[in-house]
């Protein structure tokens, strides 16, 4: 007889089927782990059944208004409307700070983009075209001239070509294989900038630091076994031998570059990078055609970007790059933490070519940088964040020897041909959300040669979440290696560029619209000492912002 405390063997048999009839059930009330911070991104690129067919044709617009107020002041006559360059110096924009009082203007810009995909190509192949239309009301009216033509009557030819490019997909997937051809985006990220973000391009590779422009080559693309990108670019030209021997052949700068990512986890990404330059010019070409030649010799060049001239004339010569860069977790789909990094060798050497020469036969290049960056999101959106970042790069104690120990950027060759976007400050370097006025006490990685160590930092919430963002910054910059007294000046330069704090405040009040509010103050060191430094007070600035992308 059975025990009456033990359940009938039936009794199990149906509980076990009971059981097993709810295990499908349970599964199916869970539902699959989706991002949550960035749920909006996730669901946005995966729900897309609903979606009108691909249009032939799509138009995405740019435009931003600034208005400032500030003592530190560029002279804009130069390169007509453009100010470029670092604090103090006596060429070039000539910025200074504090002599004649604050200065004020507003200026804006509209960048139209415009993308064509003929159904009859299959999804085979795009064509994009990009201009730029930039310059400060009041200023110029009724001639020729880029970066100006706000003033009465408008009435100005000033349109710049940005990007006139063609993409082929061979295989019609994009991840596959893309071929770019023409006037693109030349940036160091191994990312296809004709389907990334600007926000993704300025947090991964080496972060614009080294090569942030645009130039006329070819690139290479694909996503399906890590990230890759092959590219060839001329970057100037110039017959550097018919005045001398009737020889109209074109000799050239250019510049090949090797990339690979590969995913390490979810997220974590590691790469490396081999770049190769070659200048066969002698020095002849223009950076601004028939104003400021390109080139490490070019003192003009060097005033605008912020690099260290080399004491050689009429030089060819060559660079190669050596890079690693990493970055985890920078979109927060994996947690709390972030971090991103990299690390840039540069070695090189020119040769003047004019027998001669009373300057330095050869000048030998080997120099380093470094960044990292840690990031925090402390809240519930992607505008509450903390940042700390620290970059160093090594410098050149006596620049007119025939050595040079510094990073080597493509501000030797552009103006600008780097751009640094992602620091976070306003003075120190560049406040980047800018049209025609790019200072700040360094502007280009090798700080005029001297090298710098900097360490910026801050912290963001957003008050109303996806709307109102207030954001605290400060950073501290010192030069690597002792700077030369300034021309004319008895007194020594040290090594304390300055400490920044800022403040900013972004409202958007709708989608992509944003108004900014922001303030800088740079507590100078003695970088800047001297009887005839050009930087009397310390730089402070106010800037109002309007940004809206439409498409």
């Amino acid at each position: 007889m059975a025990s009456p405390s033990r359940t009938p063997p039936g009794h199990l048999a149906a509980l076990a089927a009971g059981l097993l009839a709810l295990l499908p059930c349970a599964g199916a009330a869970q539902s699959p782990a989706v991002p949550g911070l960035y749920f909006p991104d996730w669901y946005d690129q995966h729900a897309r059944e609903h979606d009108a067919p691909p249009q032939q044709f799509r138009l995405i617009n740019y435009f931003l208004t600034r208005a400032t107020f500030t003592n530190a002041l560029g002279d804009p006559s130069g390169l007509k409307g453009v100010s470029l360059g670092p604090y103090g110096q006596f060429a070039g924009s000539a910025v200074y700070a504090g002599a004649t009082g604050a200065g004020a203007w507003v200026e804006q810009r509209w960048i139209p983009v415009v993308e064509f995909t003929p159904n009859f190509l299959d999804g085979r192949a795009a064509f994009r075209a990009q201009i730029e239309v930039d310059y400060v009301w009041g200023r110029a009216a009724n001639t020729v001239q880029p970066n100006e033509g706000g003033g009465l009557n408008a009435d100005q030819v000033n349109v710049q070509t940005k990007n006139v490019n063609v993409a082929i997909y061979p295989w019609k997937d994009p991840d596959v294989l893309t071929v770019l051809l023409g006037t693109q985006p030349l940036y160091d990220t191994p990312l296809d900038p004709t389907r990334t973000g600007l926000a993704d391009v300025v947090r991964t590779g080496y972060k614009l630091a080294f090569a942030g422009s645009d130039a006329t080559g070819i690139q290479l693309f694909q996503a399906k076994r890590g990230r890759s990108r092959l590219s060839w670019f001329p970057l100037d030209s110039a017959q550097p031998d018919k005045a001398t021997r009737d020889d109209p052949r074109l000799a050239f700068t250019w510049i090949a570059m090797a990339d690979h990512q590969v995913e390490l986890a979810p997220g974590t990404w590691l790469g490396a990078s081999l770049w190769y330059l070659d200048d066969t010019t002698k020095g002849d070409a223009y950076a601004y055609e028939g104003l400021v030649r390109a080139g490490p010799g070019s003192g003009g060049l060097s005033a605008f970007t912020g690099t260290q001239p080399f004491q050689i004339e009429r030089a060819n010569g060559r660079v190669a790059w050596a890079g690693v860069n990493a970055h985890h977790n920078i979109d927060f789909r994996a947690g709390r933490l972030g971090a991103s990094g990299w690390f840039m060798y540069n070695a090189g050497r020119y040769e003047s070519q004019r027998p001669d020469t009373a300057l330095n036969r050869s000048v030998d290049v080997r120099g380093f940088a470094a960044d990292a960056e840690l990031l925090w999101n402390h809240g519930r959106t992607a505008g509450d964040l903390a940042t700390l970042e620290a970059v160093v790069s090594n410098g050149d104690s006596n620049p007119t020897d025939g050595k040079y120990t510094g990073p080597f950027t493509l501000n030797y060759y552009g103006l600008p041909g780097a751009v640094w976007f992602n620091h976070r400050m306003l003075l120190l370097f560049p406040f980047t959300s800018t049209v025609n006025n790019y200072s700040g006490a360094v502007t280009d990685l090798s700080n005029q040669g001297s090298g710098m160590l900097a360490l910026v930092g801050s912290a963001a919430y957003d008050v109303v979440p996806n709307k109102l963002n207030v954001k605290l910054g400060a950073g501290h910059g010192r030069s690597w290696a002792t700077p030369p007294a300034f021309a004319g000046s008895a007194t020594a330069r040290g090594k304390t560029i300055g400490t920044e704090v800022n403040a900013e405040v972004k409202y958007t009040f709708r989608y992509l619209m944003t108004v900014g509010l922001h303030g800088g103050y740079l507590f100078r060191g003695d970088w800047f000492d001297g009887e005839t430094s050009r930087v009397k007070k310390d730089p402070y600035a106010l800037y109002t912002t309007f940004t809206w992308y439409a498409f």
